[in-house]
């Protein structure tokens, strides 16, 4: 790993701050919990896709996708009419109105349905697009279609309903109708869509244009797969002009809802793909990528009571939002008999919070790092420099024939860390793990016939001992495939065939970490993952797609955390949870003022940051007396960092808000040897005896709180900890004693985030106090502890 030379491990950066025009929506975080009142049903129909408005008065308008039970829910493509219904929030409760639309009847082009709509105001008027269907010509009788929705697709005439479904719209002066059909569909089938068109998302431009996305088959393709294109008016009702150029043809995707956001000048569109919800993007309407968070939202539903539901399906993804801001997302989804819509509301903080992932990862405190890699084994001194160029002669030599990740992981806990990382793959590019994607890999070694798996053994270790496990992946360099810095070598086609294969491999690699291993805590990218504009891997999505509970760190779209600055295992004082970007570049690279004045802003953040990126402390365990090792080397155990160091270590980082690292180094025989487990024991047993048995403790709101002792007693170490689930609110406090029948005051502070620790001389007192001078909102304290440590421990 060696992060000294992190400084040297260069990235492009790619700024994700908030100005016009660029892609910085991160919804993944915001959706809200579900109340009944955010669940649409209606007795006796199946309720489908969804689409809100807000009329001038402020009440909301719904418009959906509806079918009696009794045909089943086949019924979608032959008994389908679009209601409508109001309410006083784009969240619901919902109150069905009326029924807006069914078949228009025998010989028409939306003779059998009305379904999927999407409402819009243009020019003065609504807008109601939705698709319908015919037979083709050919004549039917009610029960026909009763028998067709309730045999399902192996009816004969879902061969010829599918095929006829089209996109259409209606036009009203008002929300209560009456609606004028148009006579014919808005478009056919043309370009990078074949068969059919339907489920319509619109949305004007910029240029005054209308941008319509429509679905349809993919041309020229045996398997059944769909692709999304656009056309262009110069009006709401058409014509429109399909484009060449697909919307997405990369993967199979459905129903896309779209919107143009004048804040950011782009437009957005939501679509449902086979286990997630996706985000796309454009600047022009007809130029569609990935978003930088394109997996948007997994499929479940949180309640209220903190249960999950588990749809069978859930599609028809729509974004209600006001002034380009996401209000709700409004999904169908089907459970056992019932089919519903859900309007999951978007929430917006006050301030800069953690999520979950970074709730958690602020909370474990202190980790481990294990270093594992071929050079472990050839007996020459690890140098990074020609590790990342020079590949090693011999791979045969990984053999840790006492191979005992057990006796890893119990030293890492018996430390008190609440999490472990292991390097799954480093600059060498050999994996540790069975990859069917990496031929470099254990699969190719004569250690157990090739069947080993260090990572299997590591996570399950971790699992014994109530540890959880991250994943280290390297990725930037590779010496055995000639990859530097994520470029791969060679000129030309050559290395343009072999910069895609890499990628893919890559992709391939983390989608096979992140499921086949359980949940994860932690996947670490060193020195970034790039951006995929960049021409790197493109990760982000596959972590978020299959580890959503998985801090993620990092590359140029999101740094979850944030490097602290150094390798010192410490990271300066004030230290803000908050920080101006989402994402952080690394070494010179960076943006000149997180690189500037030794990557000060990395160590201490950003009081008035936007972004929750809480910083990490790292440093090696052999770090002492000129030595920087994070790969085993032997003869270094005169280098293991003394007790007194590492609770040095431990104030000036976790002790400041971060969240420590130490990196520990395995031997050539699988063992972490035993100098370096006899330390971790001694520095585990002497934070237990400094922290485990406060003297007193309280908590509280607003801009004083008080601890009183039983007696006068003898304190020389305060901890405090902010309630950061709130945000981090204190700016500046002063912490003073009450001693001798007056106040004194013994520190005065800025940060205190998810914890502070305040280490002052000994003195008796019966009460502590902090005042809160400066705070954003109201000051939120969950632990205000006293301690006394025995002065000749205290080091």
């Amino acid at each position: 790993m060696k992060l000294r030379l992190f400084l040297l491990c260069c990235f492009c950066f790619v700024s994700a701050f908030s100005q016009n025009g660029e892609d910085d929506l991160y919804l993944f975080d915001n959706f809200g919990r579900v109340s009944g009142d955010n669940i649409f049903k209606t007795d006796g129909y199946f309720n489908w896709g969804s689409s809100i408005i807000k009329e001038r008065e402020g009440k909301y308008h719904l418009f959906y996708s509806r079918w009696k039970k009794q045909y089943g829910f086949h019924g979608w493509l032959t008994h389908s009419e679009i209601a409508h219904a109001t309410s006083k929030s784009p969240s619901g409760p919902w109150k069905y109105k009326e029924t807006v639309l069914r078949g228009s009847g025998q010989g028409n082009w939306d003779a059998i349905t009305a379904h999927n709509p999407k409402i819009k105001y243009f020019e003065g008027k609504y807008y109601l697009y939705y698709i319908g269907t015919n037979m083709g010509g050919k004549d039917y009788t009610d029960g026909e279609l009763v028998e067709t929705a309730k045999t399902g697709y192996a009816h004969p005439n879902w061969r010829i309903l599918r095929p006829n479904q089209r996109t259409g719209v209606a036009v009203s002066n008002s929300l209560n109708g009456p609606w004028t059909r148009m006579d014919k569909p808005l478009v056919e089938p043309s370009g990078p869509i074949a068969t059919l068109t339907v489920n319509p998302a619109i949305d004007k431009g910029k240029d005054g244009k209308y941008y319509l996305i429509i679905k349809g088959d993919k041309p020229n393709e045996k398997r059944f797969i769909r692709n999304q294109a656009v056309g262009i008016s110069e009006h709401p009702d058409g014509p429109f002009e399909i484009q060449e150029k697909p919307v997405i043809d990369y993967m199979d995707t459905e129903d896309m809802s779209i919107w143009y956001d004048e804040n950011r000048d782009r437009f957005y569109g939501v679509f449902h793909a086979h286990n997630y919800i996706g985000l796309v993007t454009s600047v022009n309407g007809t130029d569609w990528e990935k978003a930088n968070e394109f997996v948007l939202k997994n499929k479940e539903i949180l309640l209220e009571d903190g249960t999950v539901i588990g749809p069978d399906r859930m599609e028809r993804p729509f974004v209600y939002h006001e002034n380009g801001q996401p209000k709700v997302l409004s999904v169908a989804v089907k459970k056992g008999e019932e089919s519903y819509a859900v309007f999951i509301p978007i929430i917006e903080n006050e301030l800069p919070v953690p999520n979950k992932r970074q709730l958690a990862w602020q909370e474990a405190e202190l980790g481990v790092v294990f270093h594992y890699d071929l050079h472990v084994f050839d007996g020459v001194k690890y140098g990074q420099g020609n590790n990342r160029i020079d590949p090693v002669e011999d791979y045969q030599i990984f053999n840790p024939e006492k191979l005992d990740t057990d006796q890893w992981v119990k030293a890492a806990k018996d430390a008190g860390a609440k999490f472990a990382i292991l390097t799954a793959t480093h600059e060498t590019g050999f994996a540790l793990f069975q990859s069917k994607v990496n031929p470099y890999s254990v699969k190719a070694l004569n250690w157990k016939d090739g069947k080993g798996d260090v990572v299997a053994d590591f996570v399950a270790s971790c699992r014994k001992y109530g540890i959880k496990p991250g994943i280290y992946l390297g990725i930037r360099w590779n010496s055995f495939l000639g990859v530097h810095d994520f470029k791969v070598n060679g000129e030309g086609d050559f290395k343009e065939n072999r910069q895609k294969w890499y990628n893919r491999m890559v992709e391939g690699m983390v989608k096979e970490i992140c499921t086949n291993y359980g949940e994860l805590f932690e996947i670490w990218f060193d020195g970034g993952a790039d951006h995929p504009k960049n021409g790197a891997p493109d990760v982000l999505p596959i972590v978020r797609q299959y580890q959503p509970n998985c801090l993620f760190y990092h590359n140029g779209q999101l740094a979850e955390a944030r490097w602290g600055g150094s390798e010192s295992g410490t990271v300066g004082y004030p230290n803000w949870s908050t920080f101006p970007y989402r994402a952080t570049g690394a070494g010179e690279s960076a943006m000149k003022n997180i690189a500037e004045n030794s990557f000060q802003l990395l160590k201490e953040g950003d009081a008035k940051g936007k972004y929750w990126v809480p910083a990490m402390a790292d440093a090696p365990l052999r770090g002492f007396n000129g030595r920087h090792e994070w790969f085993w080397e032997p003869g270094d155990e005169d280098h293991i960092f003394p007790l007194d160091n590492l609770m040095d270590m431990y104030y000036k980082s976790v002790g400041r808000n971060a969240t420590l690292i130490i990196g520990l180094t395995p031997d050539p025989h699988g063992l972490l040897p035993e100098p370096d487990v006899q330390r971790l024991k001694e520095w585990g047993e002497e934070m237990n005896r400094r922290f485990s048995n406060p003297l007193a403790s309280t908590h509280g709101l607003g801009n004083g709180l008080e601890l009183r002792l039983k007696e006068p007693m003898e304190v020389n170490h305060v901890i405090l900890q902010e309630d950061i689930t709130k945000g981090e609110r204190i700016r500046k406090y002063q912490m003073e004693a009450y001693s001798g029948g007056r106040w004194i005051t013994l520190a005065n502070g800025e940060s205190i985030g998810n914890k502070r620790i305040e280490k002052f001389d000994t003195i008796k007192l019966s009460r502590l106090r902090i005042k809160i001078i400066d705070s954003d909102g109201l000051a939120q304290i969950k632990d205000f502890s006293a301690y006394f440590v025995a002065e000749k421990d205290v080091k």
